[in-house]
C-alpha cells in the first residue's frame, strides 16, 4: 500500500511528523487540499494504522469539535547508525525521530561484513525485541562517499575504515533485514536539523561542523543542496588567511589549519611543549592558561570569518555548528562573534549561530533521520 501512494499523502504524513497533530481543516489549509481530497488521502493511512486519530479537541480554525490526525509514531521504529575510524554509534528512534535506546562501542573488525553484523547484534541488544524495524540509515564523514554506480548498485569509499568501492547497501540489508540507506554523515545531520532540530521551520540555513575534518551542508527552499564528496572536501581548506599556519595536508591558512581538532592539538603541543587533547586544550583557554587562549580565540576568528563567508555567499541569515569540536564557539565566543560582524560590515546580529551538542549520537539520529524520509518520501 505504502509504495502506491500519491505525493500529496506522503505530504500529509511529512507535515504531521515534524509539525506534530493537526485538525483535518488545518491540514486542508496547509497543504493547499480541499477537505474532501484530504479525507480521500487519509483513510488509507488511518486504516493501514500509519495515522491516528487523538482525543476531540476544539478546531482553532473554525471552533467546531474534532478530532486531530497524527502519526503512529511509537509503532514505526528506525536504527541509526554512525561510523567513525574506530566506533559505531547506534541509535534506536520512533518516526519523529526520538530517541528510544542508544549505545556506543568500539569496532571491534573494519571487515565490511564484520560491521554489518556488529550492526545486526547492537539492534538486537537496543530494540528489545520491541516494536518492528522499519528501516536503517548508515552515516559516514570524512572521504566516506557514494560516488560511483556499476549496475546500478551504490558504491561507498571509506579510508578511514579502510574501504573502496564497498556495497555497503546491500550487505547492511541483509544483516539488519529492512531497506537501508548509505550516506554522508554531514548531509544527514542536516537534515535531522532540519526537520526535527533548529532549522525546523526554516527554509534556507547554512550547516558547519568541526572537528576531526570540517564540513558543510546547505539547506536551500526546504531542500538540501547536492555536492559531490570532492566539492564538499575543499571546503575544509577554503583558505581563510594567506599567512596564516598550514594544515596537516600543507595548505596555509585554511579553514583546517585553524579548526581541525588536530591542527588545534598540534599548534598546543608546541605553545605548551608537551602533548594536549582537544578538550584540554579547550579546557586550560577557558581557565585562562595564556598559551592555550590565544590559540583559541585565533581560532575562534578564523570560525567567525569562515560562517561570515558561508552566509555571504549562500544569502542565508542561519548558520548552525555542530560536530565534536563546537565547544571552540563556546570558549571563543566573543572573538567569533567578533570577527562574523566584522566581515558582515560591522553588522552585528545579521547571522544567527545557533551552537549545538557535541554528541555523536545526533549524527547516528541523522542516519535515523535518512532512513525516516526514505520511508516518506519513497527515494533516498
Amino acid at each position: 500500500m505504502w509504495d502506491t501512494l500519491p505525493d500529496a499523502a506522503r505530504s500529509i504524513v511529512k507535515e504531521l511528523i515534524i509539525h506534530g497533530p493537526q485538525s483535518r481543516t488545518a491540514l486542508a489549509k496547509t497543504l493547499h487540499l480541499s477537505t474532501g481530497s484530504l479525507t480521500r488521502l487519509t483513510k488509507p493511512l488511518v486504516d493501514a494504522g500509519l495515522l491516528v486519530e487523538r482525543e476531540v479537541v476544539h478546531d482553532p480554525v473554525n471552533g467546531r469539535p474534532t478530532r486531530p490526525l497524527d502519526v503512529a509514531a511509537a509503532e514505526h521504529r528506525f536504527l541509526g547508525l554512525k561510523l567513525t575510524a574506530d566506533r559505531v554509534h547506534a541509535v534506536v528512534t520512533d518516526l519523529r525521530a526520538e530517541v528510544l535506546a542508544a549505545r556506543d562501542e568500539p569496532i571491534a573488525d573494519h571487515d565490511p561484513d564484520a560491521v554489518c553484523r556488529q550492526a545486526r547484534r547492537l539492534l538486537d541488544e537496543l530494540s528489545g525485541g520491541a516494536g518492528a524495524l522499519v528501516g536503517a540509515g548508515v552515516t559516514l564523514g570524512g572521504n566516506a562517499r557514494a560516488a560511483t554506480h556499476v549496475g546500478g548498485e551504490q558504491l561507498v569509499d571509506a579510508p578511514f575504515l579502510g574501504w573502496r568501492q564497498v556495497e555497503l547497501r546491500p550487505l547492511m540489508e541483509r544483516a539488519l533485514g529492512v531497506p537501508c540507506v548509505v550516506t554522508n554523515d554531514v548531509a544527514a545531520l542536516a537534515h535531522q536539523h532540519h526537520w526535527f532540530g533548529p532549522g525546523r521551520g526554516l527554509r534556507d540555513f547554512a550547516l558547519v561542523t568541526i572537528g576531526a575534518g570540517i564540513g558543510y551542508a546547505l539547506i536551500t527552499h526546504d531542500h538540501l543542496m547536492p555536492a559531490a564528496e570532492a566539492d564538499l572536501g575543499m571546503f575544509g581548506h577554503l583558505v581563510l588567511d594567506p599567512g596564516g599556519p598550514p594544515c596537516p595536508e600543507g595548505h596555509r591558512g585554511c579553514a583546517a589549519a585553524y579548526l581541525s581538532s588536530r591542527s588545534i592539538e598540534m599548534a598546543a603541543a608546541l605553545a605548551l611543549r608537551r602533548e594536549a587533547g582537544y578538550d584540554e586544550v579547550m579546557r586550560l583557554a577557558a581557565e585562562g592558561d595564556r598559551a592555550c587562549r590565544v590559540l583559541v580565540r585565533e581560532s575562534g576568528r578564523a570560525l567567525g570569518r569562515l560562517i561570515g563567508i558561508v552566509a555571504t555567499i549562500s544569502l542565508v541569515k542561519t548558520v548552525i555548528l555542530a560536530g565534536e569540536g563546537v565547544e571552540l564557539a563556546r570558549v571563543a565566543k566573543d572573538d567569533l562573534d567578533a570577527a562574523l560582524t566584522e566581515h558582515r560590515r560591522g553588522l552585528p546580529g545579521s547571522v544567527e549561530v545557533v551552537i549545538e551538542s557535541d554528541d555523536f549520537r545526533e549524527w547516528a539520529r541523522g542516519g535515523a533521520v535518512v532512513a525516516i524520509q526514505s520511508f516518506i518520501t519513497g527515494s533516498d
